[in-house]
């Protein structure tokens, strides 16, 4: 999955201002896009847009883009209000991933562990029935370096965080 910086010029009466917005892809690929190289200073290191609420399918083509871009998963911690039912455990990208839900944690966060070099992952989740232009924004927010809004609260400054 390729996720494609667009920057357009806006010109108002006073000022000239650059707008960037990343546009995730819609051609079936996983629509992902992360820091890169990763910042420790960040809330969030990317952002995903899943086409359903069922973890069960929609996790492992996510891991297998996440271990193609050379971060390694082996648990995912999600809050259980945002997902449909999953197991305990998962196949994917032919090992088995660990997951944990929380209710404690952010419904519009996935975090996944495992990789030596990175740490932990903290993902923004767009909702699935959001629109493209709305999704957009959403991965703009979240891979801007200067973010320090948690998922809920920068969907919710988007007016996206609706259920």
């Amino acid at each position: 999955m390729t996720t494609i910086r667009v920057t357009r010029r806006r010109t108002g009466p006073a000022t000239d201002v650059d707008e960037t917005a990343v546009v995730p892809p819609d051609d079936g690929s996983v629509r992902l896009a992360l820091i890169d190289p990763p910042s420790a200073r960040t809330t969030l290191d990317g952002a995903w847009w899943p086409r359903t609420s069922d973890l069960a399918e929609e996790l492992p083509p996510l891991v297998e883009e996440l271990h193609r871009r050379g971060i390694r998963v082996t648990r995912v911690n999600y809050n259980p209000g945002t997902w449909t039912s999953a197991t305990r455990r998962l196949e994917a990208d032919g090992r088995t991933i660990r997951l944990g839900w929380f209710r404690s944690l952010d419904r519009h966060l996935l975090n996944l562990t495992g990789d030596v070099t990175r740490g932990r992952l903290d993902l923004l989740v767009v909702p699935p029935g959001a629109t493209r232009s709305d999704a957009g924004r959403a991965f703009s927010a979240a891979t801007d370096r200067a973010n320090r809004d948690a998922p809920t609260a920068l969907l919710d400054g988007l007016d996206m965080a609706a259920d």
